[in-house]
């Protein structure tokens, strides 16, 4: 099964990491530098509503986290709406077209069996590298206090996140707007 999160996954871990890292709360303030000033997309006023990633008038750098960031929020909001249409519409101002699929079916699979996540993720950008149309943001994640839950609300063995996940994730220009096009776990040891 392929997750927009990362392009390979080594076994089941990885598989929820990779979902787990991505689908709950806000990422919260990056460590230093100017990730620490980006202002986060509003809120949308329904479930339904959509908003615009990357607000144009911020600089490129903070357009790309602010992508991110609005990304990271409309999952967790994707994944609270269990409705499979919803959460395509949630995340279509912020996922590349040919991903939302696989990520709407994969979320999917975690509600089908009676699962949802609990916790939250602390992200910490590290750098913010732009190429033309592309972007890379590469982001140290404490992912140790998230995890998958059964319906009782109990911990699924296996599931529980890392205390140092480190992601690259690369967005995609597109019709004024960066969107996330994939999400990459280093397996090398990363310090926010």
């Amino acid at each position: 099964m392929t997750l927009t999160r990362f392009s390979r996954l080594p076994d089941r871990r990885r598989l929820w990491l990779a979902v787990l890292a991505c689908c709950l709360a806000p990422l919260l303030a990056a460590c230093a530098g100017a990730a620490a000033q980006v202002k986060l997309p509003p809120k949308p006023a329904k479930a339904g509503a959509t908003t615009i990633a990357g607000p144009v008038s911020l600089p490129p750098r903070q357009q790309v986290v602010a992508a991110l960031t609005g990304y990271v929020a409309a999952l967790g909001q994707a994944d609270k709406s269990k409705d499979a249409a919803l959460a395509r519409r949630l995340l279509s101002p912020y996922l590349t077209a040919d991903r939302i699929s696989g990520l709407v079916q994969a979320v999917s699979g975690i509600w089908a069996k009676g699962e949802s996540f609990y916790g939250q993720d602390e992200v910490h950008v590290l750098t913010v590298r732009i190429a033309g149309q592309h972007a890379f943001v590469h982001d140290c994640d404490n992912t140790s206090g998230m995890g998958l839950q059964d319906a009782s609300g109990h911990p699924v063995p296996g599931t529980a996140g890392v205390a140092a996940d480190n992601l690259v994730t690369r967005l995609h220009r597109a019709g004024g707007r960066w969107l996330v096009d994939f999400q990459l776990v280093e397996d090398v040891p990363c310090a926010p």
